[in-house]
């Protein structure tokens, strides 16, 4: 039987995910070497915000996804990472629901909001299978360039 799980996302499992690389479109989620995520002192990289903002998903015991949540305009915003050979087999549902269990038990009561590449029609439509709404669509600055983003949130506080 599969069993995921939510546990402390450590510096190891913060360098495997460094180390996953996706396909073509998808590449703009890949993170940089280990090395160049701590030298520009990103949120992964450093221990107080890795251990407040951030959380690895396991599935029997195999790293398979991370999560971040964090609280800023009255709101938990989320965002997930899911192993790149684990994309596409129906785990992101499983894991976006850990996800919101986990929002309302650090954040009870608070609309959860994320932030979606367009193009992403994958996740676009794992995240309103779990009950999230597309809510606004924008172009926003990014460190390449700009890219057009959903704006997504879940309404339903009460489940």
């Amino acid at each position: 039987m599969e069993k995921y799980t939510l546990t402390k996302l450590t510096e190891d499992y913060a360098r495997k995910i460094c180390s996953w690389r996706y396909d073509g479109d998808y590449s703009v989620y890949n993170f940089s070497d280990w090395d160049v995520v701590v030298r520009n002192g990103w949120g992964l990289s450093i221990k107080d915000i890795r251990e407040k903002e951030f959380l690895a998903v396991l599935l029997n015991r195999e790293l398979i996804a991370y999560i971040r949540i964090t609280k800023r305009e009255g709101k938990a915003f989320v965002g997930i990472g899911l192993k790149p050979s684990w994309c596409g087999k129906g785990h992101g549902k499983e894991v976006m629901n850990l996800l919101i269990e986990e929002c309302k038990k650090r954040f009870p009561n608070t609309p959860i909001a994320l932030e979606v590449r367009s193009f992403n029609k994958r996740a676009i439509n794992c995240y309103k299978a779990v009950g999230f709404e597309i809510r606004d669509k924008y172009v926003k600055k990014i460190m390449n360039g700009e890219d057009e983003f959903y704006y997504m949130e879940y309404p339903n506080l009460s489940i």
